[in-house]
This record gives structure tokens, sequence and C-alpha cells, in this order.
């Protein structure tokens, strides 16, 4: 242990609030990394001090070690990790955009996203144009020379699953110079590094984390405009507590596994939902006769744990009730984690569209979104029939 000049000569509250250094030899480190509480770091004299770590709400070696993890991960230049995945979606609207330019996104979107889009970004002057999904022709028409600066999506959506050509919406970007940045978090996020997009945003509450305990988001793409989004980010206190950042490097570590696993399984459950009688409409790319399933095998690896389905109006009152009807599944928030968990889509994802779009995008009072967890299929399937055949 090394002991600091004079510290012999130090009163006791002082040596309390300085505690001694215990340096560790070249070689000698800890496997897992150290949680850095610290809100604040002193300074070298050796190399310039924004060059350094300088306070928490910046950066600290922990937060920078799992944004160069996650940017090496997704194949991109370079990644922010912040407080949830509002915050990364936020972040890139408002570090991207400015008064008097006009962004162009999807219906089929995030709520959360979708109402920042419709209700918010105009108080800054920013305009933006909803589209239908997957008409590319109003997509390129709807671009405004010189003021459109942003297309947004995500693929697959959010809740029904359907798939965006990725490779069209990136050739009609390119042609007018306009910017793309992509929700990826259904998918997750090991798939679409081959698409030169240059933002993604996932939200690692999701599968990123997988344990259901931590709220973040990360924005990986670009360094230039990461560092531009970066500044934006911070200056909003977006930045992720040293303990949440621990706790999604730890879900890391097993995420591939988790992740075969969950798709293996909502596989599974997919194709017995489509075969059963009570069932109206299932909507998960995995399945052959699904209209997206084509597409999605061309720009996914695997086709994901979350799955949309629509039950016959004998079987509850509503999607709501029918979910109480469960035993082992869960109503619940979210996806991506160790338990599978369920939801009404009207009612969690529906409440700022309009009947006539609600109905075009297939959300009812019959519809929900199930995210498939590391049960065993055959207890899952079990209880959905379960409560698919109990009297309503």
């Amino acid at each position: 242990m090394t002991i600091k000049k004079h510290r012999n000569s130090w009163s006791v509250s002082t040596k309390l609030n300085h505690p001694v250094e215990v340096p560790l030899v070249d070689g000698n480190k800890p496997l897992i990394q150290p949680i850095y509480h610290s809100a604040k770091f002193t300074m070298s004299d050796s190399i310039p001090y924004w060059d350094q770590f300088v306070y928490g709400r910046i950066s600290n070696p922990g937060l920078r070690r799992l944004e160069l993890t996650l940017a090496e991960f997704q194949g991109r230049e370079d990644c922010i990790v912040v407080s949830s995945g509002i915050a990364a979606l936020t972040g890139v609207f408002l570090g991207l955009l400015k008064s008097g330019d006009h962004m162009i996104t999807f219906r089929d979107l995030y709520k959360p996203g979708r109402v920042f889009i419709k209700d918010y970004l105009s108080r800054f002057g920013i305009e933006s144009s909803i589209l239908k999904l997957g008409d590319y022709k109003e997509l390129e028409k709807a671009i405004i020379p010189g003021k459109t600066k942003l297309i947004h999506f995500e693929s697959p959506t959010n809740p029904n699953l359907e798939i965006v050509d990725i490779k069209k919406v990136l050739e009609i970007a390119k042609r007018n110079n306009v910017l793309v940045s992509m929700d990826g978090t259904f998918a997750g996020l090991h798939q679409h590094k081959k698409f030169d997009v240059d933002i993604m945003i996932q939200s690692l509450t999701k599968f990123g984390n997988g344990h259901g305990d931590v709220i973040a988001g990360a924005i990986s793409g670009r360094k230039d405009l990461i560092k531009i989004i970066r500044e934006m980010t911070l200056y909003l206190g977006a930045h992720l507590d040293p303990q949440a950042v621990y706790l999604i490097e730890r879900g890391l570590k097993t995420y591939m596994l988790r992740y075969e696993r969950q798709t293996k399984s909502a596989q599974e459950i997919a194709i017995f939902l489509s075969n059963h009688p009570k069932v109206k409409i299932v909507r998960y790319p995995g399945l052959l006769e699904n209209k997206w399933h084509e597409l999605a095998s061309t720009q996914m690896e695997d086709m994901g744990a979350v799955i949309s389905f629509e039950i016959k109006s004998e079987v509850a009152q509503s999607a709501d009730k029918f979910c109480h009807k469960l035993n082992l599944i869960q109503i619940a928030a979210s996806f991506g984690a160790t338990e599978t968990i369920i939801c009404p889509t009207e009612t969690f994802f529906g409440v700022d569209l309009s009947k006539e779009e609600k109905e075009e995008m297939g959300i009812n009072k019959f519809s929900l979104r199930i995210s498939i967890g590391l049960e065993d299929p055959v207890d899952l399937t079990n209880d959905l029939n379960e409560a698919l055949c109990s009297p309503s």
C-alpha cells in the first residue's frame, strides 16, 4: 500500500475522508470490472483536462467501456448509452434537428416516440410527416428538398411486427441527402449490421439488459453524428447510473444465449397460436405464411421473441380480460426479459390513434402482444391453451 506524503500528520477525520490507496500490480486486475460510483475524478497534469474523465454526468470508465462494447457488437463507429429508450430517441431528434427542419417517420412506431414527434417537436419549430408503413413512393414524395433532414423508422415495428424494407429507405435517403435513424429494439442488438444506417437506436431495457431491472437506451452510429448527439444528451441530463451500467454489462454476457432460446421458443409459440381455433390471426415474421416473412428473411438473422396475435371474440370480452385468465404468463409492459409477459395492444399502444388508424394497423380490443421468456414452451402453450379454451 502506498502512503501519501504527510499522511502521518493528518487528523482522523482527514484520513477517513482520504482512504489509503491500494494499487494493483500489472496483470493483477479484477475479472469483473469495477463499478465507478464516483461523481468526480481528480485531474492529471499529463493530458488536457477534457481528454480525461471529469464528472459522472459526462462519463466514467465503466460507462465508456459499455459504450465501446456496444459499438463493437453492433458494428458501428461509436455509441452513447443514456437513461432510457425514449431518452435515446429524443436525444437523436433534438441533437440532429433544429427549428425549421422537417423529419419523416411512419405511423407504426413506439407510442412515446410517435407522440413526441407529433406533439412535442412542433414546439421547437420542427415539422414532421407521419406516413403509412410500406408506401415508399409516398416516402420520397414527402421529402422537402433542403428541409427534410431525417427519416426515422423501426423494424420490426411495435406492436404488430411489420417489416420495413431498409434497403429501399436507405436508397431514398441517399438520393435526397437525408439522414436515417432506425429503432432496432425489437430485432435485438446483434441484427441489421450489414445496413449502413446513420444512427441505430436501442432500448437496452429490453434484450440488452434482459432481466427487467434496468431502464436504459443506446445510440450508435457514425462518429461525427454521435459527437453532436452526445452533447445534446449531456445537456438533457440523460446520463446512466453506474449501477445500471454494471447490470447491463452483466446482462450482455448471456445476451446471445438468451436470444437464441427466446427466439426458438417464440417460433414454437407462434406456430401453436396460428393453429389454434380460438386465435383469429398471428403476426410473427418467422411464420412462412406471414406477409413479411420473405423480406424479414433477407434482413434478419433471427425473427425475434415477440409475437402479436388476435383472439376471437368468444374467448373473452376483450384482450384485457383474456390477459387476466392466464396463470403463468403475466400482464405487464415492456419485453425482452427472462419471463414471458403479455399486454393488450389497444390499451397500451393505441390511445393516441384514431379509430380508422387502429383499424388500418390491426389494433383492436382483441389484439395482444406477447414477449417470450426463458420458460419451457410446453408450460407456456398449456397456459395459453387453458385461457383460450376456458369459458369467457
